[in-house]
């Protein structure tokens, strides 16, 4: 019998899951799958860490759901306080997913330009290639194939090349590039200034392209049009925020603060939906001095099961030096997808910051090229690695051919190499099945 159930590949023949343990994953057949992605760059802490399911349990025989209009929580309070003194913010906004984090985030902008006078900013700034959710308002920020479904109600917002060296610094030195990518967002701050509310960024690229890294400086010069313009920064850290890159924000790594943050997978890790959007102080004081009223909200946001669940990811996250070794171990993956680089041919890059890494593949080094459909080889890589019993995520922005290998941070080196040897197995069956035919199997 045909199931009901509507997959995004409507005659997708996918495995069924069974259960899952630290980086493993078991499906039904008895097979089992190093997760080399965290899902979707999503469990940060592995699965089924005792500790957050322990806390889970605990929670669901008290209470599971209250609505945020009739009650609060000491523990809603002590994640929130716990969130903004770990970032460096004065609000915590909670949501259930990403796409509703970066678009609380526009609408506090936008509340935020009302409450002081400004109604005519009502426009935002963001890159070509990007991905900010499934929302029309993050799908109206986002250069992705997946805008297409909203079609004419997707709002058509001005965009600045997405920083991508690999394709696009040429000759440039790094801060050449970042110069002329500077020169032309002063351009369009010059040109749409009086209307915008915000300018929306990904610090390491995600779903598009695939931890692309901006060049030096780039960031920062944002950061100083924003000032020099009145424009806030929004940060989209759904991907990389809460240690992914080894810094609480990845932003932190170029010494910039954003003004509003939305954070979202490895805040529930998996194991819950929720999310957040970050406030600074200014816009905090604004509505405080004006309405006194966030004007939105969403039924399920900030329940108690979830704030308990979340409230133990963070234990993970915080303790033991959990971020640093990860990074440690995030380094040593690095170098040895870079050897791996070495050896095979459709490796084009190995790019990232932290345990955030992508592998971009080409048939031709030099023209940087493939004469495939775009993403055919990417995904036939991924089925490769999955036949050889490693699960890696295909970028999705209809631009190039790049996966991530985003694993927890808790896998151990060992792991580490198993990865990267299924890895090194799926590339040689694509290679050679190109050699044979012209096109993977």
């Amino acid at each position: 019998m045909k199931s009901s159930l509507i997959n995004n590949v409507l005659d997708a023949d996918l495995p069924s899951i069974d259960r899952a343990e630290g980086v493993w994953l078991y499906d039904t057949a008895g097979r089992k799958y190093i997760d080399g992605c965290s899902g979707a760059v999503v469990a940060t802490i592995g699965h089924a860490h005792p500790h957050v399911l322990e806390a889970m349990g605990r929670q669901a025989a008290k209470v599971t759901f209250t609505h945020r209009g009739a009650f609060t929580s000491a523990d809603a309070d002590d994640l929130a306080n716990r969130l903004c003194a770990f970032t460096g913010y004065q609000g915590a906004w909670f949501v259930n997913s990403g796409s509703e984090a970066v678009e609380a985030a526009m609408q506090f902008a936008l509340q935020f330009f009302r409450e002081t006078g400004q109604p005519d900013r009502d426009w935002f700034l963001s890159m070509t290639r990007s991905y900010h959710g499934n929302t029309l308002g993050g799908l109206s920020l986002s250069g992705h194939a997946r805008r297409v479904v909203a079609g004419a109600l997707a709002h058509q917002f001005p965009a600045l090349p997405t920083a991508y060296s690999y394709r696009e610094k040429g000759d440039r030195s790094e801060s050449d590039y970042a110069a002329d990518l500077l020169r032309g967002a002063r351009e369009q701050f010059e040109e749409h200034g009086s209307r915008l509310a915000g300018i929306v960024v990904e610090p390491v690229g995600g779903a598009t392209l695939g931890a692309t890294v901006p060049p030096a400086g780039y960031l920062e010069g944002l950061r100083a049009l924003c000032d020099e313009f009145g424009v806030l920064m929004i940060a989209d850290e759904v991907m990389t925020g809460l240690g992914r890159t080894g810094k609480p924000l990845a932003l932190q790594h170029w010494g910039v603060k954003a003004d509003l943050v939305a954070i979202g997978k490895g805040l529930g890790a998996g194991y819950t939906p929720i999310a957040a959007t970050l406030v600074d102080g200014g816009i905090i004081a604004a509505i405080e001095s004006g309405s006194g009223r966030v004007l939105g909200g969403h039924t399920y946001a900030g329940n108690p099961l979830s704030i308990a669940t979340a409230s133990a990811v963070f234990d993970v996250l915080t303790a033991d030096d959990f971020i640093m070794k990860g990074d440690e171990k995030a380094t040593y993956l690095r170098s040895k997808l870079v050897s791996l680089q070495d050896e095979h041919e459709l490796i084009g890059d190995v790019r990232g910051v932290g345990m955030q890494i992508a592998l971009e593949f080409v048939q031709d080094r030099e023209a940087k090229s493939t004469n495939l459909e775009t993403g055919a080889l990417a995904r036939s890589i991924a089925r490769a690695a999955m036949d050889h019993g490693a699960v890696i995520y295909v970028c999705t922005g209809g631009f190039n051919d790049a996966v991530q290998i985003s694993p927890p941070l808790n896998i151990t080196r060992e792991e580490l190499d198993i990865l990267v040897d299924c890895i090194d197995r799926a590339l040689a069956d694509v290679a050679a099945d190109l050699a044979m035919v012209g096109v993977p199997a």
